[in-house]
């Protein structure tokens, strides 16, 4: 097999995680909406809307790895690493849960471990195997940071519109504990946001100073 190939083969496994994750989670929910909700699955989903474009346009054997491409891949790199990390970190040790659906083998147990292990790190190996390096700008973590900060205003718009989540290690009204200033008030929420922002940007640096690394390895002397 030629690397384009295998590339293609390894984007269309990552669909598949992501797909067979997400449907896992929802299938026998109580509530799709409230599931959807969470950034957990936002992130699983635009990953899967990403990575089916990149199957079409390699199947096209269309040129499409632009700098607006590296941008964007960057940024839903971080977007699902960040996911995998604050579960595993802040989420998991609280007993969070999205649904309460029973522990068995074929939806909670495989279907956490798909949306909040494998298939981030699908996506993140995508970019370490089969992207080129040395494409991530310094300013690129600034964007990035935008899609997180995004979901902070969309709960807080699905709650004020009566959305509720299952609230099971975390809040019933705004999904995650850190997120609710009912409980923490409005200043140890913007504490949290600002550490989590903090936490994120160092972790996008770090994945462009590997990049930058990498990229310089690889570039005639």
């Amino acid at each position: 097999m030629t690397k384009k190939e295998i590339s293609l083969s390894y984007k269309v496994l990552t669909v598949t995680s992501l797909l067979v994750g997400i449907i896992l989670n929802i299938r026998k929910t109580n509530s799709i909406i409230s599931l959807l909700s969470y950034y957990t699955l936002q992130s699983n989903i635009i990953c899967l809307i990403a990575f089916l474009s990149y199957i079409f346009m390699e199947l096209r054997k269309k040129r499409y790895k632009s700098d607006v491409y590296y941008l964007i891949k960057g940024a839903i790199v971080i977007t699902i690493v960040i996911t995998a990390l604050v579960y595993r970190v802040a989420l998991a040790p609280n007993g969070f849960q999205m649904d309460s659906l029973e522990k068995s083998i074929n939806n909670k147990i495989v279907a956490d471990f798909m949306v909040h292990t494998l298939s981030p790190l699908l996506v993140l190996f995508d970019y370490i195997l089969f992207d080129e390096k040395g494409r991530f700008k310094k300013y690129y973590p600034v964007i990035w940071l935008i899609l997180p900060l995004n979901y902070v205003i969309y709960v807080y718009t699905y709650s004020f519109l009566g959305g509720q989540f299952y609230g099971i290690g975390g809040s019933r009204k705004y999904a995650y504990f850190f997120l609710d200033y009912e409980v923490l008030g409005l200043t140890g929420v913007m504490k949290w946001i600002i550490v989590i922002s903090i936490f994120i940007m160092i972790i996008s640096y770090v994945l462009v100073f590997f990049d930058y690394l990498m990229g310089k390895k690889k570039r005639p002397r």
